[in-house]
């Protein structure tokens, strides 16, 4: 019974929590697709939120892609970094064991820019996000995971497409009680 308690309040919590977020429906008139800097973000957006494995390995540059975690994951036991093949693992993991139903990932682009020259990397900064995943099959309870911080990414374009080549995530020290960041929720699973 407190299970199903618990389930019912993470649910509502959730719900609650979704109508509140900034997210990528103002962003009129741009392709989801990586020909700018935008419609990449765009669609990593998309990608995370319909779980979709095989798009989001087409975001990242396999060759020299990097995730670092924010320091203080690393002071809590975590890497500094993995690269690609450990980031497609943990989403993989994290995709396969919830579900699209269950992921609701949220960025704030209104700051981001398009590269002002032909210059083929460009790197974004500050941009927060709300991530929300509801674990529903964990024992001996359902886990609600909460993650609020910021996220720098450098992105390289490769023949006519943008690709992630750096990404940085920045914890926003437990704003709003949360008490994870993006990476830790990544390795949770």
């Amino acid at each position: 019974m407190r299970a199903l308690v618990f389930a019912a309040l993470a649910a509502a919590a959730l719900l609650l929590c979704l109508s509140c977020t900034t997210g990528t429906d103002g962003e009129e008139g741009v392709p989801h697709d990586q020909t700018s800097v935008l419609g990449t973000l765009l669609l990593f957006v998309d990608v995370w939120n319909d779980c979709d494995i095989d798009t989001y390995k087409g975001l990242l540059d396999e060759d020299t892609f990097t995730f670092y975690f924010a320091p203080e994951d690393v002071e809590y036991g975590l890497p500094l970094s993995w690269e690609y093949t450990e980031e497609i693992e943990a989403v993989t993991k994290l995709f396969d064991a919830l579900g699209a139903e269950n992921v609701d990932v949220q960025l704030d682009l209104d700051g981001v820019t398009e590269p002002e020259s032909e210059d083929g990397t460009y790197r974004v900064n500050g941009i927060p996000y709300e991530v929300r995943v509801y674990d529903e099959a964990a024992e001996p309870e359902p886990i609600l995971y909460l993650a609020e911080g910021w996220l720098n990414m450098e992105l390289k374009k490769v023949e006519s497409e943008w690709v992630i080549t750096i990404w940085w995530d920045i914890f926003s020290q437990r704003l709003l009680g949360c008490e994870m960041s993006w990476g830790m929720i990544k390795a949770s699973f």
